[in-house]
């Protein structure tokens, strides 16, 4: 399983560049970007993307009786992730010109 369920991103417009993994049981879907610039790399996002995939995947399979629920509480886990890293985020003034 090289690199089933991730994505290599990169756009022109914006300053992302990276990897996604997507997962979806269930009817739920599980999503996680791996930024280059975060993990230093293109080659270091994609380890952590790899990583990552392989993590949830072990976890799914110690799970299969309660996949709904494992993955619902995977879900939340993200959005609180998410909620608390956009709440650290700081806006810099903008300069005046």
């Amino acid at each position: 399983m090289k690199n089933k369920n991730i994505t290599r991103y990169t756009y022109e417009n914006t300053d992302f560049q990276g990897w996604r993994v997507s997962i979806q049981r269930c009817g739920r879907i599980i999503t996680r970007y791996f930024s280059d610039l975060q993990y230093g790399s293109e080659e270091e996002s994609l380890r952590e993307a790899m990583e990552y995939r392989d993590q949830v995947f072990r976890q799914m399979a110690c799970h299969r009786d309660d996949l709904p629920d494992y993955m619902d509480a995977e879900l939340a886990h993200l959005q609180d992730l998410l909620r608390h890293k956009e709440a650290s985020v700081t806006l810099r003034p903008r300069r005046q010109a």
